[in-house]
């Protein structure tokens, strides 16, 4: 069952933003310090909508992935989809193809225990659910 809203501080969830040139499993991105930091699904889907649309003029095609398969295509579909599926504490990514190459977004759900830098005794001065870039 999912927690209602107020409880995601409660459990210290958050999300991990990286951008990879190329394909990375969650496991080997924990080590890495990550470009961002989010503390809730709307602003992990809002950083991972807004890091798209800045690439969009070099993309030539964007595929988003969910933990349960592709997103939908539309733009409306796939907004709500990502919202709800991180609401969930799934990962989300996303694969930009550009003229010159690839590049990987990825948003990681990382509770306290699989939290390399932000362990509950270090987070104290993230209460009010802020989101910050590391």
């Amino acid at each position: 069952m999912t927690p209602p809203p107020s409880a995601w501080q409660d459990l210290a969830l958050h999300w991990h933003a990286h951008v990879d040139l190329r394909a990375s499993c969650s496991r080997s991105r924990r080590g890495r310090r990550p470009v961002a930091v989010l503390f809730t699904p709307q602003a992990a889907a809002a950083w991972l909508a807004g890091t798209v649309q800045r690439y969009r003029s070099e993309a030539v095609a964007v595929q988003c992935n969910t933990a349960t398969g592709p997103a939908p295509s539309d733009t409306e579909s796939r907004d709500s989809c990502g919202d709800h599926l991180l609401s969930r504490g799934y990962p989300l990514d996303a694969l930009i193809l550009t003229t010159s190459g690839e590049l990987y977004l990825h948003l990681d759900p990382l509770g306290p225990r699989e939290c390399p830098y932000h362990r509950p005794e270090r987070s104290e001065h993230h209460a009010s659910g802020d989101n910050h870039v590391l």
